[in-house]
């Protein structure tokens, strides 16, 4: 499976959650986010990346659609998404380059 859809869907998603969009979609991005978090954190534990497996851990936790963490404004909001869109882009692009793939193999 191509694992590049893991770092671009929840980047695409946070992007669309800067506009107006209705209490569901919100649902639907954690659902996105926190999935695509606990795929990184699983494979990040296999190339033993401790460091990045503890923060795509917390961001899971942060972004869970069970029990959903309020921030309560959605300022605050909008900068924890750069912040978690910034590690998905770093992450997603190192895991791509071809010395990453080779080790897979």
């Amino acid at each position: 499976m191509n694992s590049k859809v893991f770092w671009i869907a929840p980047i695409i998603i946070m992007a669309i959650g800067f506009l107006p969009m209705p209490y569901g979609y919100y649902n639907l991005s954690r659902l996105v986010v926190c999935g695509c978090s606990i795929y990184f954190a699983y494979q990040l534990y296999q190339r033993q990346d401790i460091t990045f497996v503890w923060i795509f851990g917390f961001l899971a936790i942060l972004y869970n659609p069970i029990i959903p963490v309020h921030l309560y404004e959605k300022q605050i909001w909008m900068i924890v998404n750069i912040v978690t869109a910034l590690i998905f882009v770093f992450k997603g692009k190192q895991l791509d380059t071809p010395e990453h793939k080779e080790n897979d193999l």
